[in-house]
């Protein structure tokens, strides 16, 4: 197999491995802009599965827990909601068509979209601009789309 190859099925599990990640509120521990310094007591970067982590006790990780749930607020669970619909939105209108035909259902879709509406004009103002923005972007987004395809 040439450099070429391998570069290509390298940047190919990057590219599978981004695309399966969720979000959470302190952000993906795999990448650089990580924020340590808010994560729960015992997150470290670089994740998972690195075969040096010790057994954590239930009350450890009971602990953990409680931290986090002290940190999370209504608008990060909002917000994660709010990139869950836009992901259900589209593939109820069963895009890509390639992928998510097979899915698709514009009366599940526009309950999507309207509900991402109500709820992005709820929390403006209560979350990050940067993220609104994005959430604006992906709401106009999903309306062109829905209406190219209904």
């Amino acid at each position: 197999m040439s450099d070429g190859d391998d570069n290509r099925d390298r940047d190919e599990e990057e590219k599978q491995a981004r695309s399966s990640r969720l979000w959470t509120p302190y952000g993906d521990p795999r990448e650089d802009g990580y924020r340590k310094a808010d994560a729960p007591a015992g997150a470290e970067a670089g994740g998972e599965g690195t075969g040096d982590e010790e057994k954590v006790s239930d009350e450890e990780m009971r602990r953990r827990i409680e931290e986090a749930m002290e940190r999370i607020t209504v608008a990060d669970v909002i917000v994660d909601m709010m990139v869950s619909l836009s992901s259900l939105a589209y593939q109820r209108m069963g895009l890509p068509h390639d992928v998510n035909e097979k899915y698709r259902d514009l009366e599940q879709a526009r309950l999507a979209i309207d509900c991402l509406d109500a709820l992005l004009e709820t929390i403006s103002g209560r979350a990050p601009e940067e993220i609104l923005n994005s959430l604006t972007g992906t709401l106009d987004n999903l309306k062109l789309n829905f209406a190219k395809e209904s």
